[in-house]
């Protein structure tokens, strides 16, 4: 039979998987960017990969946001990728660098041409699902 300590030991891990299990990723199925020309377009986000919440950052239960930004060229690869701001600093920079990497994105086009586009700013929101 379990004794109270190791009872407690238990139930903290069982409480803690749970929350780990609901760590969401919070994020928008399209951002804007800068055509060439100097227009506003919008730019699809066609697939997302699974965000991993650091671990250090769950055990800690903090929460956060960065947000990246990078340039897509007209063959759809990132250029230029790097977090503009993050809160808290550094906690999640790799986690949200290795999410936007693993997109794959809709190259916008001009008058039937895929164009380069620059300035997108996309922001990844690390939530505890409480």
């Amino acid at each position: 039979m379990y004794n109270k300590t190791k009872l407690l030991a238990l139930t903290t891990r069982l409480l803690l998987a749970i929350c780990l299990l609901g760590a969401m990723p919070s994020f928008a199925a399209s951002v804007k960017g800068t055509s060439p020309a100097g227009n506003e377009v919008v730019v699809e986000i066609k697939k997302t990969p699974s965000l991993k919440y650091p671990r250090r950052a769950e055990r800690l239960g903090v929460e956060g946001f960065v947000t990246v930004g990078f340039d897509l060229s007209a063959d759809g690869e990132l250029i230029d990728l790097r977090v503009i701001e993050s809160q808290p600093r550094l906690m999640f920079d790799k986690s949200a660098l290795k999410f936007v990497k693993g997109m794959d994105f809709v190259v916008p086009e001009e008058d039937g041409n895929r164009i380069l586009t620059s300035d997108i700013k996309f922001r990844v929101q690390f939530q505890l699902q409480r």
